[in-house]
């Protein structure tokens, strides 16, 4: 019983990451408060997210405002191209979906376009968080990413959509477990997705490093 309450036991271990998500979940959602920071805030979401478990890992906090500021200009600028190309696809895909003639099945294409977008989004601001490069230059790498590792994609968006989806599909559910979105969830799909991301980008750190950012 003493060894399980050690500090350095596996359940010690794994309450202290719960801790650290816990804390990471509610300083983004503070910061995404405003709307236009959730760029930058996701960014640093996943700056934390990407450091933990690494040589790279510091304290919660002092990374993840430094990378806020770090990475504020661009981060915003990014989210607000996602934010108009899902809502303009949205749009679209409800307008097409309506009609009763041909243009109907125009929403087949407009959502698989939506679907490629939310899988590169899923790359996007860990891409960077992580590497130097121009705004242009990311999107091209998440783009060219997400469809490059799909298996890998298909899992960051289902599970970045997953509130989204839950709101739409069962929004007593969604409201049920309303706690989990509050004080847990955004910091542990960051988590999950950048294991998942993990070896994806380990080829290119050393490149980074040498070379100032992917091409």
């Amino acid at each position: 019983m003493q060894t399980l309450f050690h500090p350095d036991s596996k359940l010690m271990q794994g309450l202290s990451r719960l801790y650290d998500l816990a804390l990471l979940n509610c300083v983004f959602l503070l910061t995404c408060l405003p709307v236009v920071t959730i760029g930058a805030a996701s960014a640093a979401l996943y700056a934390v997210c990407l450091s933990m478990d690494t040589q790279w890992e510091q304290g919660i906090l002092r990374t993840y405002f430094r990378a806020f500021r770090a990475n504020f200009r661009q981060g915003t600028v990014l989210w607000l191209l996602f934010a108009v190309f899902f809502g303009a696809g949205l749009f679209d895909m409800a307008l097409f979906f309506r009609r009763q003639d041909m243009a109907h099945y125009l929403y087949l294409p407009v959502g698989a376009l939506l679907l490629v977008g939310l899988m590169a989004y899923g790359y996007a601001f860990p891409l960077l968080s992580r590497f130097s490069n121009t705004l242009r230059g990311t999107l091209k790498n998440a783009l060219l990413m997400s469809i490059g590792y799909l298996p890998r994609s298909l899992a960051m968006a289902a599970l970045n959509l997953l509130p989204l989806a839950l709101l739409m599909l069962a929004p007593y559910l969604f409201f049920l477990v309303g706690f989990v979105w509050l004080f847990l969830y955004f910091a542990l799909a960051a988590y999950l997705n950048s294991r998942l991301l993990g070896k994806v980008f380990a080829p290119y750190l050393s490149r980074e490093e040498d070379e100032g950012g992917l091409p």
